[in-house]
């Protein structure tokens, strides 16, 4: 008889034991599905910032620059007169503009086609990212997305995709290799960039360039 109560009590100890080891399992499980999910569930990447239309001011005579208006950090119009070269005809802004770089001043000598200066457009900034040839087939333009920008900390501004490149950014940038026919190939994931337009009311005209984070929540 005390054996047999001795084994009861041996088997009712072990319960917990084996309760616990149970929770941990599915404790165990449940992580591990959430972070498979998290990984499926969205896209981020850190190879993303600010940007927008740039264009640099020429002239297509040299000669003097009888007036020239354009400093670092100046606003310009659209379609306004920001100067003109002696018996040459006036240089305007081919939209609204913030100076990014001056490089002469008035009543310089310049040479026909010398960068004079650039500009950006302040009514097309966004974000580019660049996004692994083998996730981009699950993106979607008008997908949102969420974007956080360096010099604004953890502060996360809404957006969605509003264009996807059909072309690979070595091949934008010439840097694509020869095709390979030899027995030295070594496969490279391709990127391909994206626009984000963003939502939120924020001025970005003094951030052209500072790096961003994406995050895009996946369709099922």
């Amino acid at each position: 008889m005390n054996e047999k109560n001795e084994t009861v009590t041996k088997k009712k100890s072990k319960l917990p034991l084996i309760l616990l080891l149970t929770l941990l399992l599915a404790g165990g499980a449940a992580v591990g599905i959430y972070f498979v999910w998290r990984s499926t569930g969205e896209l981020t990447t850190d190879n993303a910032r600010v940007t927008t239309t740039t264009f640099t001011v020429t002239s297509p005579v040299p000669g003097t620059l009888e007036r020239f208006t354009l400093y670092e950090g100046r606003y310009v119009a659209e379609n306004e007169i920001i100067g003109w070269v002696e018996n040459g005809e006036t240089m305007r802004s081919p939209f609204d503009a913030i100076v990014l770089q001056s490089n002469v001043r008035q009543d310089q000598q310049i040479s026909p086609m010398e960068p004079l200066a650039v500009l950006a457009d302040i009514n097309r900034i966004h974000i580019e990212a660049n996004i692994e040839e083998t996730d981009i087939g699950r993106l979607y333009r008008g997908q949102r997305a969420y974007v956080t920008i360096d010099p604004f900390g953890s502060r996360q501004f809404t957006g969605y995709i509003s264009e996807i490149s059909r072309v690979t950014v070595a091949e934008l940038t010439g840097q694509a290799l020869f095709f390979n026919t030899g027995g030295n190939f070594q496969r490279t994931t391709h990127l391909m960039p994206i626009k984000i337009t963003l939502l939120d009311d924020i001025i970005l005209d003094n951030f052209i360039g500072v790096n961003a984070r994406v995050r895009i929540p996946l369709r099922d």
